[in-house]
């Protein structure tokens, strides 16, 4: 296993996914993040088997052989054919290679720097270290889901619970409380930054009136990370993204001072348990003090945390296509454009050989 693909995905997944020959999807839709917008199978032979319930989704993208069916009847069916089938001694050893080389990217990533606003990444190593495997990590919308994909080890199959089909900001703290409705013997920990709590926050006091227990880790970056590093990446210097005062001056958000907005105060308002980490080096020490004391509470706590929104996860070296204007006055958005241009032509209308050989 080399974890996550496309976008958001791996370096060892992304790597071996550019030169595969063959890719089955298993109840996919081959969304733009999977396939890092069309670009990361770069196999000119690669070919697509696609199991899927719905023929639609079964023929999309160019199946060469579509399987209309239900995924757990077909995986037992080819688990059974396959049984003596093994790839090289190479190629697994290229797998193993691949993994453990992303792996020390995640530890790294882990390290606690000792910042008074910490990266999102030492933010995510510690709450792992902290959980227990059966716990959930829940989450939705932000830079978290894609930092979660790539960072986030699993070690539970219902140990992860991620929506980001469609980044609903504010689904994160309703699905803790229904995931610890659904299984009281899990721990749910949400973990979501300040767009989505200032979307939808207010099942808090329904999981306050219900006792239930779970844990949200609230990340404060006083703006929108996400599209803050989308807006940077296109050229679009954030604009817009910040949680500022108006400068009547300048009659933008970007350069007042940071809103007096005290979100944990709100979750306590609320009635819920409330710690608040400290901007301090020690903060992501705190933050695992915190976590043990979290767990041990028998109802359910918000952890409050500041971050740094300028420190980026590792990248898995692929491509989201976000179309860039053509036209211009700022340097940065020029250049970014002339980078789009590039990074389309190794897009694939189809992804496999299939549209073409069934002509």
């Amino acid at each position: 296993m080399c974890g996550s693909v496309g976008a958001t995905g791996t370096t060892a997944a992304n790597r071996l996914a550019k030169e595969a020959d063959l890719v089955i999807g298993i109840g996919t839709r081959y969304s733009d993040f999977t396939t890092a917008s069309r670009s990361i199978f770069q196999n000119p032979d690669v070919k697509f088997i696609n199991i899927n319930v719905t023929a639609f989704d079964a023929f999309k993208h160019g199946s060469a052989i579509p399987v209309v069916a239900d995924a757990r009847t077909a995986l037992e069916e080819l688990t059974s054919e396959l049984a003596k089938f093994k790839v090289s001694a190479d190629y697994a050893k290229r797998i193993a290679d691949e993994n453990k080389e992303w792996d020390a990217i995640v530890n790294a990533a882990f390290v606690d720097q000792k910042l008074v606003r910490p990266s999102q990444s030492e933010i995510i190593g510690a709450v792992q270290a902290a959980t227990d495997p059966r716990d959930v990590l829940v989450g939705a919308a932000g830079s978290l889901p894609g930092d979660l994909h790539k960072l986030w080890r699993v070690r539970d199959p219902l140990g992860y619970h991620m929506e980001y089909a469609f980044s609903c900001m504010g689904y994160e703290i309703a699905a803790g409380l229904g995931v610890a409705r659904a299984d009281s013997s899990r721990t749910p920990i949400v973990m979501m930054g300040d767009g989505s709590y200032l979307m939808m926050h207010t099942e808090l006091v329904t999981a306050v009136a219900e006792r239930l227990k779970f844990i949200v880790v609230l990340v404060q970056n006083h703006g929108y990370a996400s599209i803050g590093h989308l807006s940077e990446d296109i050229g679009s210097q954030r604009f817009g993204t910040k949680y500022r005062f108006r400068d009547a001056k300048s009659n933008n958000h970007e350069s007042g001072d940071v809103l007096p907005v005290d979100l944990a105060t709100n979750a306590e308002s609320l009635g819920m348990n409330v710690i608040r980490i400290s901007e301090s080096p020690s903060a992501i020490a705190d933050l695992s003090a915190a976590m043990k004391v979290a767990k041990a509470h028998p109802t359910a706590t918000l952890i409050h945390i500041n971050s740094d929104p300028l420190l980026y996860a590792p990248g898995g070296e692929a491509w989201w296509e976000v179309p860039i204007p053509e036209v211009s006055t700022l340097e940065s958005t020029k250049k970014a454009y002339e980078n789009y241009k590039e990074a389309r032509k190794v897009q694939k209308k189809y992804l496999g050989k299939g549209a073409s050989e069934r002509k």
